[in-house]
């Protein structure tokens, strides 16, 4: 938010200027972390529940790019279970997470898409809205509940393909591209990371960040079951009713992925969260 005002000053003693001066102004609301330290607080003794409990953005250099790109669904609603941490370290955290879930399943297009319960009812609700219109799933089933496998495989579609063509292109030497494939997730995304900040990208295209094609093993919102990948993301009608019925984009550049928030977009401001636009697309991501 820009804020202008008028400043009048005197030039020579005798003849008045008036100069006009726009300074950015902060965005209403709290930031993600200060939000989710109030929300959290009831729950959990611990001053700083969120940094000690869910998301070490102070002390672990992954968490806190997980937190920027895809904390946005710690925003979401009581009326969906929020993910107990940022990054499921295995299968098994994430299946002890998913035994405490009501997921619930729906044929879309063809293709069986679970999700938990409210976020499956406001879908439902929207492409009722929307029909006759086409809803596809992007990439079928895994458009909507992933497990921890799904998460490596993706990952590594992109990883792989992007390693071979910077070391096709002499960028990258391959005792390097090999070497990168054997380290923890932890080590592994830090490569990527310190190759993308020289020019050398590794989301689908080679344009852009890796983080804006595909989310690390383990730290999907996908994983969380509010997450949905959609085709046909580039019609404004669609998205104009997903939002209306608490589903946003939230990761920018991610044009197919929507995240169930469940509240009205006036509310999100109050939950941490600031809309960027790209493309012509909003995306509500994380205030820091």
């Amino acid at each position: 938010m820009t804020k202008c005002f008028c400043v009048y000053a005197a030039l020579f003693g005798a003849v008045l200027l008036t100069v006009k001066i726009c300074v950015a102004q902060p965005l209403p609301g709290l930031t993600l972390r200060e939000y989710l330290e109030r929300r959290l607080a009831s729950r959990v003794t611990n001053k700083d529940p969120f940094t000690s409990k869910i998301c070490d953005i102070d002390g672990d250099r992954l968490a806190d790019r997980v937190f920027r790109e895809y904390g946005a669904v710690f925003a979401a609603s009581d009326d969906v279970s929020l993910p107990p941490k940022c990054i499921f370290r295995s299968e098994q955290e994430l299946a002890a997470f998913h035994k405490t879930l009501r997921p619930k399943a729906a044929v879309i297009s063809g293709f069986t898409i679970e999700l938990q319960e409210a976020a499956m009812n406001a879908l439902l609700d929207a492409i009722e809205e929307i029909q006759p219109r086409h809803f596809t799933p992007l990439d079928g089933a895994i458009a909507g509940r992933r497990n921890y496998t799904d998460t490596v495989r993706i990952w590594n579609s992109r990883l792989i393909p992007a390693l071979n063509h910077w070391v096709s292109k002499g960028r990258i030497q391959r005792i390097e591209a090999d070497s990168a494939l054997l380290m923890p997730v932890a080590d592994q995304v830090a490569k990527v990371t310190a190759w993308e900040e020289r020019g050398i990208y590794f989301n689908t295209g080679r344009t852009g960040s890796i983080f804006s094609s595909v989310a690390p093993p383990g730290t999907s919102q996908h994983l969380s079951l509010l997450a949905f990948d959609l085709v046909q993301n580039n019609d404004r009608t669609v998205r104009e009713v997903l939002n209306r019925n608490g589903w946003y984009q939230t990761v920018v550049g991610d044009t197919p992925h929507f995240t169930y928030l469940g509240v009205v977009e006036s509310e999100l401001p109050k939950r941490g969260l600031k809309p960027v636009v790209r493309g012509g697309h909003t995306f509500w991501i994380p205030k820091m």
